[in-house]
């Protein structure tokens, strides 16, 4: 198999795992439950922040948060170090959604695994590290 053969086998693979695990994500689309995830694990932070870390525009990173405070997963407040400027934290129900897709995730690849034979299963699993490295490198 050409490494162009491997590349667009595993794009497709990826994609599909990953529509799968989208079908659990508790009523949020992708955009809003990443906005919400980068927010408690980075936040409080500023709208701009929160955009070039979800690799989107400003605009789209204000749409995403008030739709998110609309639905009491994240709160503003005023930036100490900047009067005119807000940081944008999450609040306890927020983190409890993040709890419950990430839950309902690791229970959707739980399920994939158990329906894969012992030896499939086991070259997943010892891939993981490498694929673990491999996402890292993508968000640096």
């Amino acid at each position: 198999m050409t490494s162009a053969e491997f590349s667009g086998r595993m794009a497709l693979t990826v994609g599909r795992l990953y529509r799968r695990m989208r079908t659990v994500d508790g009523g949020l689309s992708h955009g809003l439950l990443s906005a919400l995830a980068t927010t408690s694990t980075h936040g409080p932070l500023r709208l701009a922040e929160l955009a070039e870390r979800e690799l989107i525009s400003a605009p789209s990173a204000t749409r995403l948060i008030a739709e998110l405070e609309t639905q009491g997963y994240v709160r503003r407040r005023v930036d100490p170090a900047d009067g005119r400027a807000f940081l944008v934290e999450a609040t306890e129900s927020g983190l409890e959604t993040i709890q419950l897709a990430r839950s309902a995730r690791a229970g959707v690849m739980a399920e994939l695994l158990d329906s894969l034979d012992p030896a499939d299963a086991a070259v997943v699993t010892a891939a993981l590290p490498a694929l673990e490295r491999m996402a890292a490198t993508a968000w640096s």
